[in-house]
């Protein structure tokens, strides 16, 4: 009995079509992810500004003075910090700028923080009078808020 195999010319016509299908997927994937981060951040975002809010509005009925000196303990720089523990009740965790991982926060001083959106796009929040707000160029700012 002879074996069957398949001959080099169909091995590189299968190996065509892959590549063929990959170039037109791999941007549509890319694309997606990029969407799925952006929706993440905007969800963070909000939560984030509402829980300020509240804070804000239980500090004016207590008739006390309302300064956020900072939204967490976590370190500058540091992977695996829980982020925004003082505004919010579920844990974010954070990244470095070694690892610069998509779709997480990295803290860059006390009250600043950026969002890794795309392997080249960050973006930049810090606390302005009491408002968690988004420093980033205008476009993507108008786009999260």
């Amino acid at each position: 009995m002879i074996a069957k195999a398949f001959s080099l010319l169909e091995l590189i016509i299968v190996i065509l079509i892959i590549a063929i299908i990959s170039y037109f997927l791999v941007p549509k994937l890319q694309d997606v992810f990029l969407k799925t981060h952006l929706t993440q951040l905007k969800s963070n975002v909000a939560i984030i500004q509402n829980n300020i809010s509240k804070l804000k509005s239980k500090e004016i009925l207590l008739l006390s003075d309302f300064k956020i000196d900072k939204l967490d303990d976590a370190r500058v720089n540091i992977k695996d910090e829980k982020l925004f523990t003082k505004v919010i009740d579920f844990d974010i965790f954070s990244t470095d700028n070694e690892t610069k991982e998509l779709g997480k926060w990295i803290k860059t001083s006390t009250l600043s923080y950026e969002y890794f959106l795309a392997s080249n796009q960050r973006v930049l929040f810090e606390i302005e009078n009491n408002i968690f707000i988004c420093k980033s160029n205008i476009e993507i700012c108008k786009e999260i808020e």
